[in-house]
């Protein structure tokens, strides 16, 4: 039976553990932790300022490298284009102000802008599916005097991408000044549909197409991103096979995901055909989708910028004129 003598033994030590915990706790364990607080703490607050002075550092440094390249941006294209019309078509998600700029450094080249048109949502929305072949069903014929019967039986993606290349380019130069009243019809049967906005509208069609691309839709479904991706697929490679040179170009982010630069370079055979630009968004882009674009006029294609998909930074300087 266990005594009052044990219950005394017991609380003492209790108590007596306590007191050596708090003593303890007080003392040298107390500074011991604070101090390993405190030096974590500075050094988090040196890593930080380190980060931050690096991060400085490299935004200066990014901002000095875009404007040299915007200083020297019109000696490096000068007449790189002289002579040639380009189309400028804007895609879902792209950037009108990068657009803007990207059309500067077009007419510093020395390329006329032939037109600007804007592909709206309804080009993939899953709501207007229907609505897109019937309208492909009804553009197939006017299409197939072009030489592709076949047209009437492909899918209505291909069809209507079919329409808008053939409405805007030509591979042949001497055709930009031959009046075509199909190109004005199937424009306008895709702007009445909802389908693209119509910026500006030249007479003649262009050789070359720079089609500007921003990031893939975040909030996009699986299937709807699917869908996107087989439409810009299509735009890319209808307008290659009509056009002398295609470029599609955009923000880094547009070399992600689904985004039509990162659709285009995950092809093997539209890579080697249709040449991709992921730093639109700044000078050297600009400058390099010019460069891009004239590689396309010799029958060659290259994946220029900054993501990990690109294959060189800049495409190669012309050979200077002996």
């Amino acid at each position: 039976m266990i005594d009052f003598r044990y219950h005394v033994v017991s609380l003492v030590s209790v108590f007596l553990a306590l007191a050596v915990g708090i003593v303890l706790g007080a003392g040298p364990l107390n500074e011991s932790i604070s101090t390993g607080i405190t030096d974590q703490v500075r050094q988090l607050t040196e890593e930080r300022e380190q980060l931050r002075t690096e991060r400085d550092e490299a935004l200066a440094v990014g901002e000095a490298q875009d404007a040299w390249a915007e200083a020297v941006a019109p000696a490096v294209v000068d007449r790189l284009l002289g002579g040639r019309a380009v189309a400028v078509v804007e895609l879902p998600g792209a950037d009108s102000s990068t657009a803007d700029a990207a059309v500067e450094v077009l007419q510093q080249a020395g390329a006329t802008v032939s037109a600007r048109v804007s592909v709206q949502d309804e080009w993939t929305a899953e709501a207007q599916e229907q609505e897109r072949a019937d309208l492909a069903t009804e553009l197939a014929p006017q299409l197939g005097t072009d030489g592709d019967a076949e047209l009437v039986d492909t899918e209505p993606q291909v069809v209507l991408a079919t329409a808008l290349a053939r409405s805007l380019v030509t591979a042949d130069l001497a055709q930009t000044v031959v009046a075509d009243p199909t190109r004005t019809a199937l424009l306008t049967a895709l702007a009445d549909a909802g389908l693209v906005e119509v910026d500006e509208q030249a007479e003649q069609r262009a050789t070359l197409t720079l089609l500007v691309t921003g990031a893939a839709d975040p909030d996009a479904s699986e299937e709807r991103a699917e869908s996107a991706a087989a439409a810009w697929e299509a735009l890319a490679g209808r307008f290659d096979d009509l056009a002398a040179g295609v470029v599609v170009a955009g923000p880094t982010e547009a070399a992600a995901a689904d985004a039509a630069v990162a659709v285009v370079r995950s092809d093997d055979e539209l890579a080697e055909q249709v040449s991709t630009v992921d730093d639109l968004d700044t000078a050297i882009g600009r400058v390099n989708a010019v460069l891009a674009l004239r590689e396309q006029l010799a029958g060659r294609a290259g994946h220029y910028g900054t993501a990990s998909t690109a294959t060189s930074v800049s495409p190669p300087l012309p050979a200077a004129a002996p």
